[in-house]
């Protein structure tokens, strides 16, 4: 039986891991200054940030109906069992595409094809899809795997640190009134995904660099001593996910470590200076 675990490109999963799992990423789009770019195909991440300050206008769009459906059905005549795991549907529209395609398309098909909002982004999404990937490789039964990824969305937390709103407030992430007393008042924000939405976690007032570093006792409280899988997202300094790793792995059980840089697709949203810790408790064993 020939089994695929399948994401869009908004999940931020390293390339190895994707290559390792044999998982299938679908490119969102981006609109850069009017043009239309598959994310991860026609532009790199290197090559984003690089031009970054000279775009005058960007946003993020889903995997095209038509893109999807092709890919999709290809697919249905290769595996037996397709498992899609996708940004949250507050988010981003494609999974609420992926639903559609299947409604559309394989009520007589005999390839199994289930859907689930992870109600996750970047790496939230991202340690979704590498628990189900696993599982799946592991020759877990379908529907197990699909609890091993529903769990993992239960489970997941979150803390991302936004040295500004204005991204997230122009691209109509996040409330209009939230984001003005954020830039009035000059405070940092670090956020986390709750039920699909990203909402503010905690404020810091002042240039508090090392946002998710001061908030470790918080973080401790959510571990509660178990061993945990944790991956760490920036857009910039590259010197501070270092020291983020070294402190996690000194204060807690890490099992597994992912260091990746947020795709254009969520930077557009959090800015070129962001970073994130995501992390899945485990119970002990």
């Amino acid at each position: 039986m020939k089994r695929i675990v399948v994401t869009d490109s908004t999940a931020d999963i390293p390339k190895d891991v994707i290559r390792e799992l044999g998982i299938k990423v679908m490119p969102v789009n981006l609109i850069l200054d009017s043009r239309s770019y598959r994310d991860g195909e026609d532009i790199s991440r290197d090559g984003f940030y690089e031009q970054f300050g000279t775009f005058t206008t960007m946003a993020s769009a889903p995997v095209r109906y038509e893109d999807y459906a092709l890919d999709l059905l290809e697919m249905t005549q290769i595996y037996d069992e397709i498992l899609a795991i996708h940004c949250s549907k507050y988010l981003s529209e494609t999974y609420g595409i992926a639903e559609q395609i299947r409604s559309d398309y394989l009520g007589k098909s005999k390839c199994r094809v289930e859907v689930i909002d992870s109600g996750q982004c970047s790496m939230g999404l991202g340690m979704v899809v590498i628990e189900a990937a696993k599982a799946m490789k592991a020759g877990k039964d379908f529907d197990r795997v699909a609890r091993v990824a529903g769990q993992a969305c239960r489970e997941m937390k979150s803390y991302m640190a936004i040295p500004t709103l204005k991204y997230l407030r122009k691209n109509k992430k996040i409330g209009g009134m939230k984001a003005l007393f954020g830039l009035a008042m000059g405070v940092k924000p670090v956020l986390e995904m709750n039920q699909g939405k990203m909402v503010i976690k905690s404020k810091l007032m002042g240039k508090q660099k090392n946002m998710i570093l001061s908030m470790i006792d918080r973080i401790r409280e959510d571990v509660a001593g178990r061993p945990i899988s944790l991956s760490i997202i920036y857009s910039g300094d590259k010197g501070l996910v270092r020291r983020l790793r070294d402190v996690f792995e000194e204060t807690f059980d890490c099992r597994d470590v992912y260091i990746t840089r947020f795709g254009p697709s969520v930077a557009i949203n959090t800015g070129p200076e962001s970073y994130a810790v995501f992390f899945i408790p485990h119970e002990e064993s």
